[in-house]
């Protein structure tokens, strides 16, 4: 036979005194290095395939993208339509919708005629949550309102980040250059726009409510500024239904993210200690195995 190791000695004794001078094999036992070696093929194979049903989890879903908050701090946001104010009533919403969010990357950037950044890049709520209080339009160095003018900021907050975010916009207006201004500055970056429209329309049945020294919002501005940004304006409600949808619009920028780009998980690893497990006993004496 071919794997016969005493073939060579067969022709130069008998076949008795070679049985007393030998030591029989295991070959018939089924614990053997060849019988193992075939047991030991079958999940070799299987790791070597790289086994896999899902794909890994996006960085996107870790809550790791991302949040601007530019807050409309100019003189128009003093207007008491909204009890107590527009400013104090987005502050509020606001803090509502940090506290939702959790400790979660964020920064906030005051706006009136200037933009500001107020607090960078943090996972401190509570900080922004302090400076946030101490935000009006009289610290403001230059009065008006540009909400364009917050563009290099955001750039320069978001470039660091290796995902998308969120520019959150929650003011009362807008102009002509403002929408400009935002439909050539998202076209050209991966980030979306919130607009978070606070104030009371113009209407026959509020202007005998309402002080006539009032400016209403500017919801055509506003609508027009999130659509050719492709974003979404969301309006101020009296419940919380508006922060639950802003944070909606956020958590859903985050798993916005192409399933082919994925990589998918290799859940053959585990199968190497299986591997390595029948790979001890050729450790036992006297194993080995001629190929």
């Amino acid at each position: 036979m071919r794997d016969d190791s005493l073939v060579q000695w067969r022709k130069l004794m008998s076949t008795q005194v070679l049985q007393h001078l030998t030591v029989s094999g295991n070959n018939s036992h089924w614990l053997s290095p060849q019988k193992m070696s075939l047991i030991l093929a079958l999940p070799l194979c299987i790791v070597l395939m790289g086994p896999t049903w899902q794909q890994q989890p996006s960085p996107f879903s870790e809550n790791n993208a991302p949040l601007i908050i530019a807050l409309d701090v100019s003189k128009t946001m003093e207007q008491s339509d909204i009890q107590p104010s527009r400013l104090l009533r987005a502050k509020q919403k606001i803090i509502e919708l940090l506290a939702l969010r959790g400790d979660s990357k964020t920064a906030l950037i005051a706006f009136s005629g200037s933009a500001h950044v107020v607090m960078p890049m943090t996972n401190d709520r509570e900080m922004i949550r302090h400076f946030l209080d101490a935000l009006s339009e009289k610290i403001m160095p230059i009065p008006g309102k540009l909400p364009e003018s917050i563009l290099p900021l955001t750039e320069a907050l978001l470039k660091p980040s290796t995902v998308p975010g969120t520019v959150l916009l929650v003011g009362d207006g807008a102009t002509s250059n403002t929408v400009d201004a935002f439909k050539q500055n998202f076209s050209q970056q991966s980030a979306q726009l919130v607009v978070w429209g606070i104030g009371r329309e113009a209407s026959n049945e509020d202007t005998a409510e309402l002080n006539t020294d009032i400016i209403p919002i500017q919801l055509a501005q506003l609508e027009a500024l999130a659509n050719q940004s492709n974003g979404r304006l969301i309006l101020m409600t009296d419940d919380k239904s508006d922060v639950y949808r802003v944070n909606t619009y956020i958590k859903y920028n985050l798993v916005i993210v192409d399933d082919n780009s994925r990589p998918w998980h290799d859940s053959g690893y585990p199968m190497v200690f299986v591997v390595a497990a029948i790979f001890l006993f050729w450790f036992r004496k006297g194993w080995t195995l001629q190929w």
